[in-house]
């Protein structure tokens, strides 16, 4: 279940950002889900602002990794054949 038009947005995005002399800052779910101040001092860190107190930072939703999601990973994947 390949989206040929996903990949064709993100190969543009990626195509735009070299073309901007750009590195984006590629945050993924697993390292934003797994230490959300770690990842919010990086990001201010690459905006070059101050970044808030890291017992400030409390997320205002628990991270969705349970059963359920991990079996719709696996249909994808089946379906995409990851």
């Amino acid at each position: 279940m390949n989206s040929p038009k996903l990949e064709a947005y993100d190969a543009a995005w990626n195509t735009w950002f070299a073309e901007q002399g750009i590195m984006p800052l590629r945050i993924g779910y697993e390292r934003l889900s797994g230490d959300p101040a770690a990842t919010l001092t990086a990001i201010c860190a690459a905006l070059g602002v101050q970044a808030p107190n890291a017992e400030d930072v409390k997320p205002g939703v628990a991270r969705l990794s349970d059963e359920t999601s991990l079996n719709w990973m696996r249909r994808y994947r089946l379906d995409a054949a990851i």
